[in-house]
């Protein structure tokens, strides 16, 4: 989710991370975002016999659009297409339709940037569910608080704390998120990111992902990333890559 340098003039996402940028793309500029996840999961089944069954969710396509309204004020667009198969030591035993993900609408407001003292803070707002296919969770809202800040050694850092909603206000969970990234050169960068979520169903889910990002050019970005969680509602294993462009008024 980072540039690799602090240039303005270089792409910064909000992927491949977990966690959201306070920074917004330019006024008037255009920029997506796009990937390719596999997580898998332990199948607890009652009554499952198969042994070693492990559900997969694959993300197809997770796409986010995001628009410069201003020097403070950015839209967001997010779509994923989505699918999910059980495995048995290698063999697909049942294998889901592709489906739409919930639908999301965004804002990203940027509260403090550049001041000498103080993180960048920003808040983001998300309200969706489902457009295209019948999710089943009803209206779903979320909001952000966004803290990117500086470390020693070069190294800089972003975390997020937030609470989501679903069927309305039925259910809820909060969030938190902290990342920290280092240049290893021009291009390349490394990030370690811990995250976390509270549901008021279910089981919590703590988990970790580490990878890098390269710069094709100043406006231009590939990721590669994987993970693991260490709870009994997080995945074993997460694995995904993606590619950012942004597009400004006139060529670069």
């Amino acid at each position: 989710m980072f540039a690799v340098s602090t240039q303005a003039q270089n792409i910064y996402t909000d992927r491949p991370t977990q966690t959201t940028a306070s920074a917004i793309v330019p006024a008037g500029a255009f920029q997506i975002e796009t990937g390719f996840y596999l997580s898998e999961f332990e199948a607890n089944i009652p009554g499952n016999f198969i042994s070693g069954l492990k559900f997969q969710n694959i993300s197809l396509n997770n796409t986010l659009l995001r628009y410069g309204l201003s020097e403070k004020v950015e839209l967001r667009f997010y779509q994923e297409m989505v699918k999910g198969r059980f495995v048995s030591d290698g063999v697909v035993t049942q294998d889901n339709p592709v489906s739409f993900a919930p639908t999301f609408f965004g804002l990203k407001y940027n509260i403090l940037k550049g001041h000498p003292n103080w993180p960048d803070v920003g808040v983001l707002a998300n309200i969706g569910g489902g457009v295209f296919d019948n999710t089943g969770n009803g209206l779903q809202s979320e909001i952000r608080l966004l803290i990117d800040g500086n470390l020693p050694g070069e190294v800089s850092f972003s975390s997020n704390i937030g609470l989501a909603f679903s069927n309305g206000f039925d259910d809820n969970s909060s969030l938190y998120t902290i990342v920290v990234s280092k240049a290893l050169n021009s291009k390349l960068a490394a990030f370690v990111e811990a995250y976390g979520f509270f549901y008021s169903v279910g089981p919590t889910d703590h988990s970790m992902d580490a990878g890098l990002t390269y710069l094709l050019s100043s406006s231009a970005q590939i990721d590669f990333y994987g993970g693991t969680g260490f709870t009994s509602g997080s995945a074993n294993v997460l694995v995904g890559f993606g590619f950012s462009k942004r597009f400004l008024k006139s060529d670069e």
